[in-house]
């Protein structure tokens, strides 16, 4: 915790670890605090990776006290659902109290509203189907064309999309940890409220993160660019149930799939390369560059 000021934590009484996020309002101290927790949790999961999944010939008590020697080795919170108020039955089926009711589920993650605390728990099944959703891949067709592909994601991919979104100014999101059994991973969001103008608010959301929307593209798929930690993302899958608004009432993106624009497309997508530049600019508060006639053109239709 030495990344993080001590002031900028309280302890969430339903999980029982420090967290970063206050309620449904946000600021630029409790982001910075959710970024430095996100760093130092997600190397303490991947660290535990291997421990996810039970062996055949271990009994799952030896693998559940393995488990927790591991997470006690790399500090990483484990999570009682049953102290969170969720709980399973004798077939799995999940179930909450009262006080957290649960809310639709989406592709990827199940949420749970506290309203009177102003936060939003979700849980991501790690064991569901061996895969943690989605990621955006930008990879050519069998006509050579690039288009924008949606792939299975895995553990890392899913931590680094929480990541990456936080610190590009979407919805504030804090990585828990994982729940002690092993199953779910858990994440916190501020309280977030209905869109009014889906795609107004959706263009002001992409603005907030700094991103461009590059017209030209020739991909069947909408998507924005964002300069995170030194590298250019793709953003996508920006619906209407993924862009809502925060406390202040500004809108925010809550959830997206993300994906590492790849060396090639960049080399021969002038859109994606001018988009790249604008977006870093951004991130730096540098003027938009200037461009001269055609410099928007793709390198392979010259």
């Amino acid at each position: 915790m030495d990344e993080i000021l001590a002031s900028q934590l309280h302890i969430d009484f339903r999980t029982g670890v420090p967290s970063a996020i206050h309620g449904a309002n946000s600021c630029a101290s409790q982001r910075s605090a959710c970024i430095a927790l996100n760093r130092l949790r997600t190397r303490s999961i991947l660290a535990a990776d291997q421990f996810f999944a039970p062996g055949e010939s271990v009994s799952i008590d030896v693998w559940e006290a393995a488990f927790a020697r591991r997470a006690s080795d790399w500090q990483l919170p484990l999570i009682s659902l049953e102290r969170m108020g969720i709980h399973h039955d004798r077939d799995g089926l999940r179930s909450s109290s009262k006080e957290l009711p649960a809310l639709p589920s989406g592709a990827e993650a199940c949420p749970y509203k506290d309203f009177a605390n102003g936060v939003v728990y979700k849980l991501f099944d790690l064991h569901s189907d061996g895969s943690l959703g989605k990621k955006l891949l930008l990879e050519r067709n069998d006509e050579g064309e690039f288009e924008v592909q949606n792939r299975p994601a895995e553990l890392r991919d899913t931590l680094e999309k929480l990541s990456v979104l936080n610190e590009a100014g979407a919805h504030p999101t804090e990585i828990v940890g994982l729940s002690d059994d092993g199953h779910y991973l858990v994440v916190k969001q501020p309280l977030a409220g209905p869109s009014g103008d889906f795609e107004l608010d959706r263009d002001t959301a992409i603005a907030l993160i700094r991103a461009r929307t590059p017209a030209a593209t020739r991909l069947r798929t909408r998507v924005a660019v964002a300069w995170v930690g030194g590298q250019t993302w793709l953003v996508g899958d920006l619906h209407e149930r993924n862009i809502m608004c925060d406390g202040d009432g500004l809108p925010t993106i809550i959830d997206a799939l993300i994906g590492p624009a790849p060396p090639l497309a960049m080399k021969q997508l002038a859109w994606l390369r001018n988009a790249s530049e604008d977006a870093r600019a951004l991130r730096e508060n540098r003027p938009l560059p200037e461009r001269r006639l055609f410099d928007d053109v793709d390198d392979d239709l010259l």
